[in-house]
């Protein structure tokens, strides 16, 4: 291969890290989901059907099979995920960070109540309760799948293996 296209192992850590975005996103959309879903299940409250809403995209039909909507909904998250180890790659703090994420997109609620009528209403405290918890839950879960991915990082580099028990 030629030297211009070879890239160091070290090298490509700098790069966007995809596993670490993808898996982030991935647990903390599947966390999220099944945390929503149990809530809705067990309360009544349409938090799982206000997560999974696509009413008001208007190239997709207002309803689909639930794992469509659910596999959209797991986009998103790794969408998220993504972003977030770019982030937290150039400035640190995952799990601060990864928090914020969580209160910021449980911040959605309030457009995403006012474009369905099969949702809750905006004024639902329970349900904004409820889909607040579940938000930080995400925003916990990234940012502890951010610390992770930050402390196998730091070992690589001083080459030990990652969560060595001695």
């Amino acid at each position: 291969m030629p030297e211009h296209l070879a890239k160091s192992p070290n090298s490509l850590k700098h790069i966007l890290p995809w596993k670490a975005g993808i898996l982030t996103g991935l647990t903390s959309g599947l966390v999220l989901g099944f945390f929503l879903k149990a809530i809705q299940t067990y309360t009544g409250e349409k938090v799982y059907t206000l997560l999974l809403n696509i009413d008001f995209v208007p190239w997709l039909p207002p309803t689909l099979p639930e794992y469509i909507e659910f596999g959209l909904h797991l986009i998103v998250s790794i969408i998220i995920g993504i972003f977030y180890i770019w982030w937290i790659q150039r400035a640190g703090h995952p799990i601060a960070k990864g928090v914020l994420i969580g209160i910021f997109s449980s911040l959605l609620y309030i457009p995403l109540s006012q474009l369905s009528s099969r949702v809750p209403d905006l004024y639902d405290i329970n349900a904004i309760l409820y889909w607040l918890v579940g938000h930080l839950l995400f925003g916990v879960v990234v940012g502890g799948c951010g610390h992770l991915w930050k402390h196998s990082q730091k070992q690589d580099q001083k080459g030990d293996p990652p969560f060595r028990h001695e």
